[in-house]
């Protein structure tokens, strides 16, 4: 029969399941510094005034945590200006484009400065490259690459890699024992 509206479907795990998590859940122990770890969302809601590199010496933000900016370098290509005092270094302001909030514009960035804006703090960023990103996407090496009156919405703090709960070495895993009979014929037919 098909599910109604506001069924709920519950599976069993199974015992080996069950007597695994009761387990963990009477071992377990929060890892040393816990008291300390801020998931990156948490951060976004609370901080709305970012720190700058030089602020961050004497007031560090935790561990588990970085800044990234919404950033797309082929957008910005055309408009590069080179520094006058390195050939290294470019610099472009930023700019809303269409699509530029989505996930895989976000990458690593340090603030550099702070100055007040219209109705918000406006930055200027170092732009860092990040594993995964297109060849078009990505800051030539030996390059710095400086983005100015970047907007706080555009900023967010993101969990260092391999820092969020799921990682953590004791984090509970465990196999789940689905029985066969569960599962309707039809949808047994793999030969």
């Amino acid at each position: 029969r098909d599910i109604g509206r506001g069924e709920e479907i519950v599976i069993n795990y199974g015992k080996e399941w069950e007597d695994a998590w009761k387990k963990h859940v009477d071992l377990w122990k929060p890892p040393p510094d816990a008291e300390r770890y801020s998931p990156a969302y948490v951060m976004d809601e609370v901080i709305s005034i970012l720190r700058t590199e030089e602020e961050q010496r004497y007031h560090p933000y935790q561990e588990n945590i970085i800044t990234s900016c919404f950033y797309r370098y082929s957008d910005n290509k055309d408009d590069l200006v080179p520094s006058k005092t390195s050939s290294e270094t470019t610099a472009v302001r930023w700019k809303m484009t269409r699509g530029l909030f989505e996930f895989e514009n976000l990458r690593p960035c340090s603030i550099l400065q702070r100055s007040p804006g219209a109705s918000d703090s406006i930055y200027t960023v170092l732009i860092r490259n990040r594993f995964g990103l297109n060849k078009e996407e990505r800051i030539p090496k030996g390059q710095k690459h400086i983005v100015t009156h970047v907007p706080r919405h555009a900023i967010r703090f993101t969990d260092k890699i391999y820092s969020s709960d799921q990682h953590l070495p004791n984090a509970f895993r465990h196999a789940i024992g689905i029985p066969d009979e569960i599962f309707p014929e039809q949808w047994k037919n793999v030969k």
